[in-house]
Protein backbone atom coordinates (compact mmCIF):
# COMPACT_ATOMS: atom_id res chain seq x y z
CA UNK A 1 0.00 0.00 0.00
CA UNK A 2 1.27 3.55 -0.95
CA UNK A 3 2.36 5.60 1.66
CA UNK A 4 0.86 9.57 1.81
CA UNK A 5 3.43 11.95 0.50
CA UNK A 6 5.42 13.56 3.60
CA UNK A 7 7.98 15.75 3.41
CA UNK A 8 10.93 12.64 4.08
CA UNK A 9 9.75 10.80 1.71
CA UNK A 10 8.91 13.71 -1.25
CA UNK A 11 9.99 16.97 -0.87
CA UNK A 12 13.00 16.83 1.04
CA UNK A 13 14.67 14.01 -1.58
CA UNK A 14 12.88 16.20 -4.44
CA UNK A 15 15.03 19.41 -2.27
CA UNK A 16 18.23 17.50 -2.28
CA UNK A 17 18.40 16.90 -5.96
CA UNK A 18 17.63 20.19 -6.70
CA UNK A 19 20.47 21.33 -4.48
CA UNK A 20 22.83 18.81 -5.80
CA UNK A 21 22.48 20.16 -9.29
CA UNK A 22 22.21 23.67 -8.43
CA UNK A 23 25.46 23.29 -6.59
CA UNK A 24 27.26 20.27 -7.99
CA UNK A 25 28.62 22.29 -11.39
CA UNK A 26 30.04 25.31 -9.71
CA UNK A 27 31.97 22.57 -7.34
CA UNK A 28 32.86 20.22 -10.32
CA UNK A 29 34.32 23.23 -12.42
CA UNK A 30 36.99 24.77 -10.00
CA UNK A 31 39.56 24.90 -12.41
CA UNK A 32 40.10 26.44 -15.45
CA UNK A 33 36.78 28.90 -14.87
CA UNK A 34 36.91 30.68 -18.70
CA UNK A 35 35.86 26.92 -20.09
CA UNK A 36 33.15 25.78 -21.65
CA UNK A 37 34.21 22.64 -22.15
CA UNK A 38 35.16 22.31 -18.77
CA UNK A 39 31.66 23.31 -17.70
CA UNK A 40 30.17 20.87 -19.94
CA UNK A 41 32.03 18.41 -18.38
CA UNK A 42 31.02 19.35 -14.78
CA UNK A 43 27.42 19.52 -16.02
CA UNK A 44 27.53 15.50 -17.43
CA UNK A 45 29.33 15.03 -14.00
CA UNK A 46 26.20 16.09 -12.35
CA UNK A 47 23.47 14.90 -14.60
CA UNK A 48 25.73 10.84 -13.52
CA UNK A 49 25.46 12.12 -9.59
CA UNK A 50 22.26 13.05 -9.96
CA UNK A 51 21.11 9.96 -11.77
CA UNK A 52 22.91 7.68 -8.71
CA UNK A 53 21.98 9.99 -6.12
CA UNK A 54 17.98 9.50 -7.22
CA UNK A 55 18.43 5.94 -6.97
CA UNK A 56 19.94 5.43 -3.97
CA UNK A 57 17.08 7.57 -2.84
CA UNK A 58 14.46 5.14 -4.21
CA UNK A 59 16.34 2.66 -2.33
CA UNK A 60 15.93 3.58 0.56
CA UNK A 61 12.29 4.55 0.53
CA UNK A 62 11.82 1.35 -0.80
CA UNK A 63 13.68 -0.63 2.06
CA UNK A 64 11.72 1.43 4.34
CA UNK A 65 8.31 0.80 3.03
CA UNK A 66 9.13 -2.85 2.58
CA UNK A 67 11.15 -3.88 5.64
CA UNK A 68 13.31 -6.42 5.70
CA UNK A 69 12.72 -7.60 1.97
CA UNK A 70 16.64 -5.81 1.69
CA UNK A 71 18.36 -9.20 1.01
CA UNK A 72 15.79 -9.98 -1.93
CA UNK A 73 17.02 -7.14 -3.40
CA UNK A 74 20.49 -7.72 -3.08
CA UNK A 75 20.16 -11.41 -4.54
CA UNK A 76 20.27 -9.76 -8.46
CA UNK A 77 22.22 -6.48 -7.63
CA UNK A 78 22.59 -6.01 -11.37
CA UNK A 79 18.40 -6.26 -12.08
CA UNK A 80 17.94 -4.03 -8.86
CA UNK A 81 20.43 -1.19 -10.03
CA UNK A 82 19.16 -1.21 -13.55
CA UNK A 83 15.64 -1.11 -11.91
CA UNK A 84 16.44 1.83 -9.31
CA UNK A 85 18.45 3.67 -12.14
CA UNK A 86 15.58 3.47 -14.40
CA UNK A 87 13.15 4.90 -11.59
CA UNK A 88 15.40 6.95 -10.80
CA UNK A 89 15.29 9.10 -14.39
CA UNK A 90 11.86 10.15 -13.83
CA UNK A 91 13.22 12.69 -11.40
CA UNK A 92 15.18 13.89 -14.37
CA UNK A 93 11.95 15.52 -15.31
CA UNK A 94 12.31 17.71 -12.08
CA UNK A 95 15.91 18.36 -12.10
CA UNK A 96 16.82 18.57 -16.04
CA UNK A 97 15.24 21.62 -16.67
CA UNK A 98 17.25 22.93 -13.40
CA UNK A 99 20.50 21.96 -14.84
CA UNK A 100 20.02 23.47 -17.85
CA UNK A 101 19.04 26.50 -16.55
CA UNK A 102 22.28 26.10 -14.19
CA UNK A 103 24.37 25.54 -17.18
CA UNK A 104 22.83 28.71 -19.03
CA UNK A 105 23.41 31.00 -16.54
CA UNK A 106 26.89 30.00 -15.78
CA UNK A 107 27.67 29.49 -19.52
CA UNK A 108 26.79 33.76 -20.05
CA UNK A 109 29.23 33.87 -16.80
CA UNK A 110 32.15 32.69 -18.60
CA UNK A 111 31.61 34.33 -21.42
CA UNK A 112 31.27 37.68 -19.87
CA UNK A 113 34.42 36.89 -17.68
CA UNK A 114 35.96 36.46 -21.24
CA UNK A 115 34.83 39.38 -22.58
CA UNK A 116 35.91 41.72 -19.38
CA UNK A 117 39.77 39.84 -19.61
CA UNK A 118 39.95 40.74 -23.32
CA UNK A 119 38.49 44.32 -22.56
CA UNK A 120 41.38 44.52 -20.26
CA UNK A 121 44.00 43.21 -22.91
CA UNK A 122 44.14 40.43 -21.06
CA UNK A 123 45.13 38.79 -24.06
CA UNK A 124 43.92 35.27 -25.65
CA UNK A 125 40.82 33.36 -23.98
CA UNK A 126 39.67 29.56 -24.92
Amino acid sequence: MAEPLTLANSILPLGILLALVAFLPGWFHRRNRLSQRGLAVAVGKTAVVAAVAGAVMLFVLYDRINTGQVAGLLADPLGRTTFFLGRSAWFGLLWLPVLGFVWLIRAQGIERQKALTMGRGGGKTE
